[in-house]
């Protein structure tokens, strides 16, 4: 029976923001040929970890690392469901779902991914007011990206 490395005490997220964590992913990355990953921490911010070629005596990967500010943690994203071309309008309807600083219900429709003839829709995650939309139309999303950002209802 082999026995696993004992965890950290904290939380995940502290954890992946260690210092000493950061440099063995990016090592990781670099040997894996791994060009750079994100990592989504619990309070909704994105660390980028990027693997380079340039290494330092200092540490392999904290030269390498950048730290990716996204939305406060206040605001929630709606998130694209697959990858695709963003439609802020139903190509079967004249208006929008709903406009920048409406209000929004959980599961309501914001907008929506096409991809071919397959078009998803993306819904809000949970009650509160649209607060941007971080693409333009006809932009191409990745899935899981960030489409809108929501200020959660008081």
């Amino acid at each position: 029976m082999t026995k696993g490395r004992k965890r950290k005490s904290g939380s995940l997220a502290e954890q992946i923001l260690d210092p000493a964590t950061l440099e063995e992913i990016a090592l990781w990355l670099e040997n894996a040929g791994v060009a750079s990953i994100e990592i989504e921490t619990g309070d909704g911010r994105l660390v980028r970890i990027v693997a380079g070629e340039d290494t330092t005596s200092h540490g392999a990967g904290m030269d390498r690392l950048v730290l990716v500010p996204t939305e406060p943690a206040s605001v929630r994203p709606a998130k694209a469901p697959i990858a695709g071309h963003f439609l802020p309008v139903h190509p079967a309807r004249e208006a929008a779902e709903a406009t920048i600083g409406a209000s929004v219900l959980p599961e309501q429709i914001v907008g929506f991914v096409r991809v071919g003839p397959l078009i998803m829709p993306i819904c809000a995650e949970e009650a509160g007011t649209l607060d941007a939309c971080t693409v333009e139309s006809g932009d191409l999303v990745g899935y899981g990206d960030s489409v809108f950002l929501i200020e959660p209802a008081q």
